[in-house]
C-alpha cells in the first residue's frame, strides 16, 4: 500500500508537470502571435478560434465515452465557472502580451494567497500567524517583482493580479461543484463557455488572418487540450496537497520560453520576488494540509 500511494503521488507530480509545461507552451503560442500583430484587438478572434478547435475535440472525446449528458450543457455552475475563466482569460491574455513570461507566471500565481486572505476577510475563516506570515511575504514578493518605484512595464502588473482573483473564484466554484461532474466534463463546458464569450470579441473587430496564423492557433488548441487532459489526470490520481506545490514550475517554464523564444532575461527582482512568492504559496499549501483543510 506504501509502495502504490508512492507511486500515485509521483505519478500525479508528472502529470502536473506535464500539465503546466503544455500550458506555458499554449501561452507562447498565443503571445507570439499577439507580438507578430502587435494587436491586443485580435485576441477575440484567436482565443475564440483556438476554442471551437479545443471544445471540439473535449466534446468529440467526451461523445465517444458517453460522457456527454444534457443536463451538463444546461448546468448553470459550470457556465458560471466558464464566465469567470472568460474574464480571467482576458486579463491574463493582454498581460501576457505586455509581460514577460517571469513576471506574469509570477504574479499570476498568487492564488494559494489570495484564497487565504479572502478567507479570513471575506468568510471568517481562522487563519494563523504562520499562514498570515506566509501571505505578508506573498505579497512583499509582489512588491519586489512589479518594482512600484521604477514600473518597467507600465502598469501592465495589474492584469495578471486581476487574473488571479478570478482565477480564486474559479477555484471556489471548482471545489464546490466538481464532485458533480467528471473533471472533463468541467473543463469541456468551461472552454465552450470561454469560446462563446470570445466570439463577441471577434465580431466585434474581425480580421482576416493567414493560413500559417491558423496552424499556430491550432497547435495552441491542442497544446491546451492535452494540458487540461494531464490536469484531470493530476487530480485523480494524487492528493491536491501533493501535486499543487509543483503548480509553480510554469514560472521556471515561463521563463525559459521567453529566454529562448522572446528574448526576456529575468532581473534579480523578478527571481527574488518569485521565489517569496513561490515559497508563500507552498507554505500555504503545507499548512493547509497539515491542519486538514486540503486532502
Amino acid at each position: 500500500m506504501f509502495f502504490r500511494n508512492r507511486n500515485k503521488e509521483f505519478l500525479g507530480i508528472t502529470y502536473m508537470l506535464l500539465c503546466m509545461l503544455f500550458f506555458s507552451i499554449n501561452d507562447a503560442f498565443i503571445k507570439y502571435i499577439l507580438l507578430l500583430y502587435k494587436d491586443i484587438t485580435l485576441l477575440g478572434e484567436v482565443i475564440f478560434i483556438r476554442g471551437i478547435c479545443s471544445t471540439l475535440i473535449l466534446g468529440l472525446y467526451l461523445h465517444f465515452k458517453k460522457k456527454l449528458p444534457l443536463n451538463i450543457i444546461k448546468s448553470k455552475p459550470l457556465h458560471a465557472r466558464g464566465a469567470i475563466e472568460s474574464i480571467a482569460a482576458i486579463f491574463f491574455f493582454i498581460g501576457l502580451m505586455y509581460l514577460p513570461f517571469g513576471e506574469l507566471y509570477s504574479l499570476l500565481n498568487l492564488a494559494p494567497i489570495l484564497i487565504t486572505a479572502s478567507g479570513a476577510f471575506i468568510l471568517g475563516e481562522k487563519v494563523g500567524w504562520r499562514r498570515w506570515t506566509a501571505v505578508i511575504l506573498g505579497f512583499i514578493g509582489v512588491m519586489i517583482v512589479i518594482k512600484p518605484h521604477d514600473l518597467q512595464f507600465g502598469f501592465a502588473f495589474i492584469y495578471p493580479l486581476i487574473s488571479a482573483i478570478f482565477i480564486t473564484q474559479r477555484d471556489t466554484i471548482t471545489k464546490k461543484y466538481l464532485k458533480k461532474f467528471d473533471s472533463l466534463q468541467v473543463v469541456f463546458i468551461t472552454s465552450l463557455s470561454v469560446t462563446i464569450f470570445f466570439s463577441f470579441g471577434m465580431l466585434l473587430n474581425y480580421k482576416p488572418i493567414n493560413f500559417e496564423i491558423f496552424i499556430y492557433i491550432f497547435l495552441s488548441a491542442i497544446f491546451v487540450t492535452i494540458g487540461y487532459y494531464f490536469s484531470v489526470l493530476t487530480i485523480k490520481t494524487a492528493n491536491i496537497s501533493t501535486t499543487s506545490p509543483f503548480r509553480y514550475t510554469i514560472i521556471i517554464f515561463g521563463i525559459i520560453l521567453g529566454y529562448f523564444i522572446f528574448n526576456e532575461t529575468p532581473s534579480i527582482n523578478m527571481l527574488f520576488g518569485s521565489l517569496l512568492i513561490i515559497g508563500s504559496g507552498i507554505f500555504i499549501i503545507l499548512r493547509q494540509k497539515k491542519i486538514g483543510i486540503i486532502n
